[in-house]
């Protein structure tokens, strides 16, 4: 890999001889000055042939040149910090304003919301007053008791709370008194010179506070009466004026209006206002307080808009309701104009600080006071760099001086680090004194190419190894690969080599960069941890984890087969007697010969496992395809398992006895868990013990016999 062409080296303003390139086709094919790996350092080759490619080398240098005085100067710095700083404030104000509209949208989206809720919250309490006049529209007049029965069968204090009361006033000739039809009768109140009068004749809940109000002339007051005669005319649902509740009502000095529904003769309101005025007949109606109405809505330790409700105009003389009065500080307020039988309210919506706290964000401070710390960094960053030029190129020289060290740090590095060029063999450029160790060869082997690394790895690693490496030089990238290698003296090592794919300064991929590491006694550890996960330390059987997982694969199997199974639950009879009397490596000596003979009496496709102590499991496969056949089957093997286990146990001079209690449960696919068939076999175990011990027991009546004694 030395050069035998020699050439100049100028470093330093001193000329001296060095080592060109070993490839002259490929020294041709470059410019005057390029960096050339030699041992790992880097220098600068001289080669006055190839001056005919100097200028497009020295257009590119130039313009690197360039940038690189840009760099140095201080103005480009300050120039940066100004263009970024706009930019961040920038960005700062358009987010910003994002968010405002974007909660302007959520305080509009929510006000759309509270006013149909307020919209559908008085049709509810019109369709109550709408189903009192069909009462008195179907029956022609009602008694004072069916009125009663209807109001009680509302539960307004349960169901509608913002209802006063609701009563039922007839259209009176003036001056005369009404009759109930039931013996009750009422005289209409204030006397005066109204057609026709319009007095209260039923009024429920029937109770203290309301019965004063029977024979009120409701026309007495023209707001009402306004109502009630828009309510005639048309036909609908009329809401008043706003009014102040009277004394009797129990609501002095608070805001109310009412809500009349017209009653016409046999439901029939006529095509015209005439007619509908010779038809009428009353007037079912309800008093509305505005703060019962409105407050259960509107009115809560969490809500985050406040509402006030006008009737007409927003004036204080108009206010029906008011939330909690004056928002100080808020920044959103709006207002709906809302329909309401007849009447044009006017809804006022306000913001609270809980919704401003719900709308605010963060992320515009984040962004403005973020991008200035981002600004001020690349601003120290350039204008340190423009300060600190001299001196990186002063460290720059002395990289060079540090070379031989790291050479010297890298021998002393575990493992072999590596070099060698892509392509196949892979030659190998340079090796580090490591390999010796790793693969008893000393490296001069490699690097002559007396030896090839390849060689030395496993045979059945060898393909795995070779994709692995040709996908990352595929794509440019990291690899890393455990395998096992052949060392001189004979001997298997596992290996872990991690590797980069390099490229020189035109962009090909030329080098394999990597190390080499001895994992050998952590993949033994890693086998031997496997070992204690799975199985059995004493009889290396598998333990209750490996046993659960395979009955769980052999279960999915037979459910696509369709073929049965069984599981068997071993139990060794006077075990403890053997342990207590003759300790416990006499114990372990027989649980060892019973995982023996347990192995040698199944099929090789069946499964063996200690769940722990005496207690042992058998998965018994492909019994057949009916339940019959696969008990019959299980019978005549654990029959077979039940003899050989009840033979004697040799330990050292002494023959001790031990027989087994088997319980069987057969299976077929998934119709039970793991742990059920589990625990239904040991049932069946703990019966063939309770049964006299050494014998066999299926579960419940899976078999053509109950039981199969020894």
């Amino acid at each position: 890999m030395r050069s035998k062409k020699k050439g100049k080296r100028r470093r330093g303003g001193r000329t001296r001889r060095g080592a060109a390139p070993a490839r002259s086709t490929a020294a041709s094919a470059v410019p005057a000055r390029f960096p050339v790996s030699a041992n790992g350092g880097t220098v600068i080759i001289e080669d006055e042939a190839a001056e005919p490619h100097i200028p497009a080398r020295t257009t590119h240098a130039s313009g690197l040149r360039r940038i690189s005085t840009l760099l140095d100067r201080e103005s480009v710095a300050w120039a940066t910090l100004v263009i970024t700083l706009i930019l961040t404030v920038a960005l700062w104000r358009f987010s910003d304003l994002e968010f405002v509209r974007r909660a302007d949208e959520a305080f509009q989206l929510d006000v759309d919301k509270l006013t149909r809720l307020l919209g559908n919250d008085v049709q509810d309490y019109e369709q109550v007053l709408r189903g009192g006049a069909a009462l008195f529209e179907a029956s022609g007049r009602a008694s004072r008791e069916e009125w009663r029965r209807y109001v009680r069968t509302l539960a307004l204090g349960q169901s509608f709370p913002g209802i006063q009361d609701a009563g039922y006033a007839p259209v009176t000739p003036r001056g005369a008194a009404f009759r109930s039809g039931d013996g009750f009768d009422a005289a209409i109140r204030p006397v005066g010179d109204r057609v026709p009068h319009g007095g209260v004749l039923y009024t429920g809940p029937f109770d203290a506070l309301n019965l004063p109000a029977s024979g009120q002339d409701l026309r007495a007051n023209p707001v009402l009466g306004e109502a009630m005669d828009r309510a005639r005319d048309t036909g609908r649902p009329a809401v008043s004026g706003k009014i102040m509740l009277a004394p009797t009502a129990g609501a002095q000095g608070k805001a109310a209006f009412l809500m009349f529904v017209p009653v016409y003769r046999d439901g029939l309101p006529g095509d015209t206002t005439a007619a509908r005025r010779d038809a009428l007949t009353g007037f079912v109606y309800s008093p509305f307080r505005a703060a019962d109405l409105l407050s259960p809505r509107f009115v809560g330790p969490v809500r985050s808009l406040e509402i006030e409700v006008f009737d007409g105009e927003p004036a204080p003389s108009n206010l029906l309701f008011s939330s909690s009065g004056y928002v100080h500080g808020t920044h959103r307020v709006t207002e709906r104009a809302l329909d309401v039988g007849g009447r044009a309210w006017t809804v006022r919506v306000k913001s609270t600080p809980r919704f401003e706290a719900g709308t605010r964000s963060s992320q515009p401070e984040i962004i403005l006071f973020g991008g200035l710390t981002l600004d001020l960094l690349l601003f120290s960053m350039l204008y340190m760099n423009a300060r600190h030029r001299r001196a990186m190129r002063a460290v720059a020289r002395k990289l060079e001086q540090s070379l031989e060290s790291f050479r010297t740090l890298v021998e002393n590095v575990p493992g072999a680090v590596f070099r060698s060029e892509v392509g196949s063999p892979r030659p190998v450029l340079q090796l580090s004194h490591g390999v010796h160790a790793l693969t008893g060869e000393p490296p001069e082997r490699f690097l002559s190419g007396a030896l090839s690394y390849a060689d030395l790895i496993h045979p059945d690693d060898r393909a795995m190894v070779s994709t692995t490496v040709a996908e990352a030089i595929a794509r440019r990238g990291l690899y890393n690969i455990e395998y096992r290698i052949r060392t001189a003296d004979g001997f298997t090592r596992w290996v872990s080599e991690r590797g980069r794919v390099s490229a020189d300064q035109a962009g090909r991929t030329r080098w394999l960069d990597g190390l080499i590491l001895d994992v050998t006694e952590r993949k033994a550890a890693e086998i031997m941890i496997r070992d204690l996960a799975f199985n059995d330390p004493l009889t290396g059987l598998p333990n209750r984890r490996l046993f659960l997982d395979r009955l769980e694969h052999q279960l999915a199997a037979s459910s696509r087969t369709g073929q049965h199974g069984a599981l068997l639950f071993i139990d060794m009879d006077e075990f403890k007697s053997i342990n207590d009397t003759f300790g416990h490596e006499a114990g372990d000596e027989v649980l060892n010969e019973v995982a023996r003979r347990l192995v040698a009496s199944v099929r090789e496709s069946d499964t063996v496992a200690r769940l722990g102590g005496d207690e042992f499991v058998v998965i018994l496969d492909n019994l057949g395809d009916t339940a019959h056949a696969a008990c019959a089957e299980a019978g005549e093997l654990g029959y077979k398992i039940l003899v050989r286990l009840a033979q004697p146990y040799r330990v050292g001079e002494r023959l001790l006895n031990s027989t087994p209690s088997i319980g069987i449960m057969p299976f077929c696919g998934h119709a039970f868990s793991p742990d059920e068939l589990l625990r239904r076999a040991d049932q069946a175990m703990y019966k063939a013990k309770s049964a006299g011990r050494n014998r066999l027991q299926f579960y419940e009546a899976h078999s053509p016999a109950a039981a199969l004694v020894g």
